[in-house]
């Protein structure tokens, strides 16, 4: 191999390695995954806060059934939630949206969409 087709094929190389160095390493902020866990009749985190657009997900981790209501006219509602179930909710407008479980009142947490 000649000396200018070695500086070609080292060109190349590093071309390759500085493209595959700027990629990006993860998920956008915009694409974080967000999880509110129940268990122990609680919502864990209960204040969640969120960027427009985010999804949710509620993970069911309690032996008991519960569910997830939006307080403002079931602004979000899932279906009965058994353990192990998930529901998932988009939030498309900033703004704040406190949540409750229908069979236990006292379950109540929120999530702050910016």
């Amino acid at each position: 191999m000649n000396r200018r087709s070695f500086s070609i094929l080292l060109s190349v190389a590093a071309l390759a390695l500085a493209s595959v160095s700027a990629a990006p390493a993860g998920k956008a902020k915009d694409e974080e995954s967000h999880t509110v866990t129940i268990k122990d009749l609680k919502y864990d985190p209960a204040k969640m806060s969120i960027k427009a657009g985010q999804t949710v997900t509620w993970i069911n981790k309690d032996t008991n059934d519960h569910t997830v209501i939006g307080d403002s006219n079931d602004a979000f509602k899932s279906e009965n939630l058994g353990s192990g179930d998930t529901f998932k909710y988009t939030f498309k407008d900033p703004g704040k949206y406190p949540y409750h479980c229908k069979y236990h009142p006292r379950m109540k947490a929120i999530v702050v969409v910016e």
